[in-house]
């Protein structure tokens, strides 16, 4: 049995956490995954706001209505090229990991930067240089998380310095703390060209590192124009029922989180995930 999550942000048009709580509810998920930013692009979220009363708050609104954050989001660039902009961007995180307990959240999680200020897909993040320093941040940001009780779920993606299963796995041997969780998007490291051998990469990474995978985000896609494009959940080409296996066998209970079902296909997706 896993534990079904969506992302706060793929249900739109919600003005308020209670709005959030309702059509959660209503699509019949009990977590979530919280961007504060995403959800709630007017409300500020940056260092100096985010404290144990909105922590408190949020849990209480959601806990209403029978849902739980399980990850809080801070999706940061945290090897911006600009030192004084990396700073402010590591304090906020700090920040959110200070703070994750009062919104009830188990986890901190983030990707892994780029090195130009704005995230894109560039070879230049896949140098050793870029992967040592990578790993330097990740060591203070899961040093703070031990000093808080709070996992920092690190999440591998083709577009980032931890881009395969080989780099995430040199990762852990490098950050040896409890405290360092990965979050699987099996989608995030899949091409046109291995997109075939994804259930075989799951597996893989489960027997590389399973005792480190905190989570698993559960994308679909097609192939358009020589790329990967993001689906709703059951609409593209996924191996749902392979991965949700494998995740079955390694981690009984664990939270999978929908990403890219948005909507009126959430509730589509979770009644098929619980037929089968």
């Amino acid at each position: 049995m896993l534990q079904i999550a969506i992302r706060g942000h793929d249900l739109t048009n919600i003005n308020s956490i209670e709005d959030l709580g309702i059509k959660t509810q209503l699509s019949g998920v009990r977590n979530m995954q919280l961007a504060l930013g995403l959800s709630f692009p007017n409300m500020p979220s940056d260092t100096s706001n985010i404290n144990p009363g909105m922590g408190n708050y949020f849990k209480t609104r959601l806990v209403e209505r029978g849902v739980n954050i399980a990850i809080l989001s801070c999706y940061i660039n945290m090897i911006h090229p600009d030192l004084a902009t990396r700073e402010r961007l590591l304090q906020k995180f700090e920040a959110y990991v200070k703070n994750a307990k009062y919104f009830g959240a188990s986890m901190v999680a983030t990707e892994t930067g780029c090195v130009f200020p704005e995230i894109s897909y560039t070879t230049e993040n896949f140098t050793e240089e870029v992967f040592q320093e990578t790993v330097q941040v990740i060591r203070r940001l899961v040093a703070f998380g031990e000093k808080h009780g709070m996992m920092i779920g690190i999440e591998p993606g083709l577009n980032h310095p931890i881009h395969s299963l080989e780099k995430t796995a040199r990762l852990i041997e490098l950050v040896d703390s409890d405290f360092l969780g990965i979050i699987l998007d099996p989608t995030n490291l899949i091409t046109a060209e291995s997109y075939a051998n994804q259930g075989k990469m799951v597996e893989q990474a489960f027997e590389l590192f399973g005792d480190k995978i905190c989570a698993v985000h559960l994308k679909d896609f097609v192939l358009e124009n020589g790329g990967v494009k993001p689906v709703p959940l059951f609409e593209g080409q996924i191996c749902v029922n392979e991965i949700l296996s494998t995740i079955s066998r390694y981690k009984p209970h664990s939270f999978v989180v929908l990403e890219e079902t948005k909507d009126e296909w959430i509730g589509k997706a979770v009644q098929r995930l619980t037929s089968m």
